[in-house]
């Protein structure tokens, strides 16, 4: 047993190692702990515009002479799924973790909705003060060393996991001590007080978890440095200091125990060497049961986060999955109705120059409204592109082909999905509404045309929205949405005389649908048509969705950290009753193997009841999921994980025969 109490230390105080592993790994490498008024930044009144946002947060840190951090997500390489993280200072310098700096092109693009961290002289009300008068929409957030190692705990379990690994260090620690009663009662006949007796058994106790946990705590210190998590030292000190006083508080209160157990009952039967105590193996038989299922239960649910994870990320990968684009966003700006006319003309010759370029038109704002809606164009179940989104977004027709279209067309086509092809007659009378065609002809001269194309149901169109990302539609597509696919020719032409036509250009600008590769040749497309005072930002479609697919792969790291916690505690639990089943049975099982008697007769009860404990467990799982893989899989890993277990164990007491016939 003596072996097992040490094994359990050092796995309690390895089970926190981990525990402190996935702190700083949710943390991230770029936790800014020298910050105490931090904010989530969620937008902006009439619209983000990041070039208004970033000359007030830049303005604000010089005047105050402090610094302010931005932090955002990158994709590590252009079409895959990683992310990294990088950091931007506004105001005063300050270092930042190798690897985390960003590059210009990286701050200019990104989306403004990431935490920002104040660091330097200043108060929060000042700091929200500036906010109200830019129209930035905030939500403060507690960067209180406390507040972050509690909100972490609460997290997957781990607060109730960390629970378990503490009450099996108390419980094993005690069985321990009540099989080394004999050890207790002869030194307490040799003068040995009761305090000195459990403050030894204290003292060893602290001596292989300190070893352990220092010897730990050195490697992830190493660990830290390498990984650049610079930033975190400190609150992982700290965050390590409280899980030590925690397992000393467990120390100390078995060790009061340990000198209140023995007495003149309990001298003779210890120091004959019979340790047997029932009691405390049925004890443990209750603790295994509620432990066990504890950890299953937990176990299945954080299944299920997982693969809620999971099927976020592979949502959230299809923004990844290709070329980045970018796009822009309209400056807040009052204007005349001479000036919207003017507007309105440059917003078409911006278009014209973007897809001249390899440009793309993107509009979907059909997420509120009704499924069924194909008669709006703006709002309904609509997505408005041109000729090139075609070509790198395929769109097939009943047969099977890709249905491609040529740049300059002179006509509006509508692709309608076959259960909807029926009505074309009425969405085309309604587009050529929306599209000012009858009154483009007319002042231009020539006759536009708008023609519908049959293609196949159900297919997955990607939109490059990034207001899907707000509404909880993570995967940015729309099912059998109708497409109308336009072009500046089709709407007939770009000049100033077209003033209506035009404004479609102006509304789809507005809404973010103007796309590009190249952020130069949006900057090109801006001074082509004199509409860059205008433009409030450049963002990359992808930088709020790796703001997103960041959360969930540091949250699916963690899970992975828990995983491994929950097997800790199930192996440490049963080596444990293992334990406590050879001290209660020690003389029958050595003297059965000196007969001879197989391993399967020596334990046949104990597996029978490991067996009937295993089905209870599967059972409760069965009742809670409805799902019988996972019950299955558990009975049979159960059973398989306690055969190895209990074999091992028994090996070791095969060695000690003579020992544990004479008692000792």
């Amino acid at each position: 047993m003596k072996r097992t109490r040490l094994v359990v230390v050092s796995f309690v105080s390895i089970i926190c190692l981990l525990v402190l592993f996935a702190f700083i790994r949710s943390l991230g490498t770029t936790y800014i702990e020298a910050s105490h008024t931090s904010y989530e930044i969620n937008g902006m009144k009439n619209g983000l515009n990041s070039t208004k946002f970033n000359k007030a947060i830049d303005s604000y840190t010089k005047k105050h002479k402090i610094s302010a951090i931005k932090v955002f997500s990158v994709p590590v390489v252009d079409g895959g799924n990683d992310t990294s993280t990088r950091m931007y200072v506004y105001g005063e310098k300050r270092k930042l973790p190798a690897g985390t700096k960003a590059t210009k092109n990286e701050f200019m693009t990104s989306d403004i909705r990431y935490p920002l961290y104040f660091i330097g002289h200043t108060n929060s009300s000042s700091i929200e003060k500036m906010f109200k008068k830019n129209g930035i929409q905030y939500e403060k957030v507690n960067e209180s060393w406390n507040w972050g190692i509690l909100n972490f705990l609460e997290t997957n379990q781990v607060f109730n996991l960390i629970l378990l690994t503490f009450l099996i260090l108390g419980i094993v620690l005690l069985l321990a001590n009540l099989r080394e009663l004999k050890k207790i009662n002869i030194r307490s006949l040799l003068g040995m007080s009761n305090f000195e007796d459990a403050f030894r058994s204290f003292l060893s106790d602290q001596s292989y978890f300190v070893g352990v946990y220092l010897i730990g705590l050195m490697i992830l210190a190493l660990y830290m440095q390498v990984s650049g998590f610079t930033n975190t030292y400190r609150i992982m000190l700290y965050f390590a200091f409280v899980l030590y006083l925690i397992a000393a508080a467990v120390m100390i209160f078995v060790a009061i125990i340990r000198a209140r157990i023995h007495s003149r009952q309990t001298i003779v039967n210890a120091i004959k060497g019979d340790m047997r105590s029932q009691m405390s193996f049925y004890i443990n038989m209750a603790i295994k049961i509620v432990i066990e299922v504890f950890v299953c239960v937990a176990f299945v649910s954080l299944l299920g986060t997982l693969k809620q994870d999971r099927q976020l990320k592979d949502q959230l990968s299809i923004w990844t999955k290709g070329k980045t684009y970018y796009t822009v966003n309209l400056a807040s700006i009052q204007s005349t109705a001479e000036e919207t006319k003017q507007l309105n003309h440059k917003a078409a010759i911006f278009f014209k120059y973007l897809e001249n370029h390899g440009g793309m038109l993107a509009n979907y704002q059909g997420w509120s409204s009704d499924q069924g809606n194909f008669s709006d164009l703006f709002s309904g179940h609509v997505l408005s592109v041109n000729a090139n989104y075609l070509k790198v977004n395929h769109v097939i027709d009943p047969d099977g082909k890709q249905v491609i279209l040529p740049k300059d067309m002179h006509t509006t086509y509508v692709l309608i999905p076959t259960n909807q092809y029926a009505g074309r007659q009425q969405i085309l009378k309604s587009y050529r509404e929306y599209l000012w065609l009858n009154s483009a002809e007319k002042k231009m001269g020539v006759k536009l045309h708008i023609k519908a194309i049959e293609i196949k149901n159900g297919q997955q169109l990607f939109t490059y929205s990034t207001a899907a990302l707000d509404l909880g539609y993570y995967e940015g597509t729309v099912n059998s949405a109708v497409v109308a696919v336009l072009s500046n020719e089709s709407l007939g032409g770009t000049s100033q005389k077209n003033v209506d036509a035009n404004s479609v250009w102006l509304t789809y600008l507005s809404n973010e649908a103007f796309l590009s590769p190249s952020v130069s040749t949006i900057q090109k497309g801006m001074k082509f048509a004199r509409i860059t005072n205008y433009i409030g930002s450049i963002i990359n479609t992808k930088s709020y969705a790796m703001k997103q697919l960041a959360t969930v792969q540091n949250n699916l790291r963690l899970l992975v950290t828990v995983f491994g916690i929950a097997l800790s505690i199930v192996v440490i639990e049963n080596i444990a009753l293992n334990s406590v089943y050879f001290s209660n049975n020690r003389k029958k099982i050595a003297i059965q193997r000196l007969l001879g008697t197989h391993f399967l007769k020596i334990f046949r009860k104990f597996i029978f009841l490991i067996f009937v404990l295993s089905l209870v467990e599967a059972g409760i799982v069965l009742l809670i999921t409805k799902d019988q893989t996972i019950a299955l899989a558990l009975f049979v890993l159960s059973n398989f994980g306690e055969f190895i277990l209990l074999r091992i164990q028994s090996r070791r007491l095969n060695k000690k025969i003579s020992s544990v016939i004479k008692g000792e």
